[in-house]
């Protein structure tokens, strides 16, 4: 089950929260109030995770038992192997089930996608967090239905945000004292739904049509399957981030933005300051700092941040393309530091506007080896920007075919570019829904959300489902 379809948002949506709020008014002055909704939460996840394979369910059940056994012993021992035991224990549970495959089979990635328990790299990594901040003392032992429902809560469980303990559980503890920020919820939920069904699904047929190979690789047409790809992954994540933030409000919870316009950066620090920030946040302190940071001299900085990057690309992927993309990006950041500081007053001398344009650029080719099958498929796509042909032009109705149509058929590169580039002006030059939703009267926000709404379940009735992009990592 997925957030973008008729059985989520007619029939599980509706159930789960009228019943929260029905036990919420009921056991108004009940000491028993927090436990009942903090078990109809619990259940109520659990059937969402298994409406998509019954069998993960398990593997989710056994990573919670596991892991709030640890918890138990680190509050009541002070025995130092026990962090480094179950954090390696989580690291091999994911290994199992998103490497394995891969090697086995070769580098089949088909195998690997088949066999992945979903949104397991996600509270895989939450829960190494959790242990390691109440290794820390920065976290407290939870009690055990809070610790369930903190690694399991349906709108933050498939693919994030990454929620420290320190911030959810406290919320879990107290759940239904405080107000449900229904009007916010809804907004966002709404506006999440607007830009993963009509922005990145309209998108993904002509982008995939570019990458299975449907089309001769030219300039045009790699340039619209890296900008597709950057657009469809970006109006798909942050669309989905956008859902699980106002899901979490609908509820009394409050989870952290995942994104903030990470296309406007002018630099490709500020890029992944504003990209994936839980992640980003989740390497930086985990792995990043761990390693040293930027604490034992330039040289040591340099390797850290390529080790965190290229690590980073292999928990997203099992490939050598995911490895090359982090290297990739590792690399540069490194660059971009050393730069900084040996000639600071160069990025003075660099306007604004062309600083962004060049990091969009070196941010959007970076996704091809994110998308492509292989490294073969990477070099072809590479190879292939360096050739160019004539543009075709195409017709009135093949340009809005997109708008009309609403659907994911595939449309000529020329014409992806071109709505990509519109979108990309659009959300440049928007603030994020999280803000606009803040800002916006209530006037604005029923008129919004009523029009989006109504496209939204009007293209979902002509369309198959689209899983989200992110449930393959």
């Amino acid at each position: 089950m997925i957030f973008s379809t008729y059985s989520f948002l007619l029939y599980f949506l509706p159930v789960t929260w009228l019943g929260f709020l029905a036990l919420r008014a009921t056991l108004a002055r009940s000491p028993l109030r927090s436990s009942v909704l903090l078990g109809w939460l619990l259940l109520c996840s659990f059937w969402f995770y298994a409406q998509w394979h019954l069998p993960d369910l398990w593997v989710l059940l056994c990573v919670i038992a596991i892991n709030f056994a640890v918890v138990a012993a680190m509050s009541q021992s002070v025995v130092r192997w026990i962090l480094p035991a179950i954090v390696l224990v989580n690291l091999l549970v994911l290994a199992l089930f998103k490497y394995w495959p891969w090697l086995d089979e070769g580098g089949t990635r088909a195998v690997l996608l088949a066999g992945l328990p979903l949104g397991i790299s996600f509270y895989i990594f939450q829960v190494i967090a959790f242990q390691v901040d109440l290794s820390r003392g920065l976290a407290t032992k939870p009690k055990a239905l809070e610790f369930a429902v903190f690694l399991s809560f349906f709108p933050q469980l498939i693919a994030g945000p990454i929620v420290h303990g320190r911030r959810l559980l406290p919320q879990l503890a107290r759940i239904g004292a405080g107000p449900c920020c229904v009007g916010l919820g809804l907004t966002l939920l709404v506006l999440g739904l607007a830009k993963k069904v009509l922005v990145a699904d309209t998108l993904a047929g002509g982008v995939d049509a570019i990458y299975a190979g449907e089309y001769v690789l030219d300039t045009v047409t790699v340039l619209a399957g890296a900008l597709g790809y950057g657009a469809q992954l970006y109006f798909d994540f942050s669309g989905y981030a956008d859902m699980a933030v106002g899901l979490g409000l609908l509820f009394g919870i409050r989870l952290p933005q995942n994104f903030r316009r990470p296309y406007g950066a002018p630099s490709l620090t500020e890029f992944w300051r504003r990209w994936h920030i839980t992640l980003s946040s989740f390497l930086r302190d985990y792995l990043y700092i761990i390693l040293g940071g930027n604490r034992l001299g330039s040289i040591r900085r340099t390797i850290n941040l390529v080790m965190t990057m290229a690590l980073g690309g292999l928990w997203h992927g099992a490939g050598l393309q995911f490895l090359f993309w982090g290297l990739a990006h590792g690399t540069l950041l490194a660059s971009e530091h050393a730069l900084r500081r040996t000639i600071p007053e160069v990025a003075g001398l660099i306007p604004a506007f062309m600083q962004r344009g060049a990091t969009l650029l070196i941010v959007m080719l970076l996704w091809i080896p994110f998308k492509a099958a292989d490294l073969d498929h990477t070099a072809a796509l590479f190879a292939g920007l360096m050739r160019w042909s004539p543009v075709l032009v195409p017709s009135f109705g093949e340009v809005v075919a997109p708008v009309q149509l609403m659907s994911s058929v595939a449309s000529p590169p020329v014409v992806v570019l071109a709505w990509t580039l519109f979108a990309l002006l659009c959300a440049g030059v928007r603030s994020t829904a999280w803000r606009w939703s803040l800002s916006a009267t209530a006037w604005q926000r029923g008129v919004v959300t009523g029009g989006l709404l109504a496209m939204v379940l009007k293209t979902l009735a002509d369309r198959p489902d689209q899983p989200f992009l992110y449930f393959q990592f």
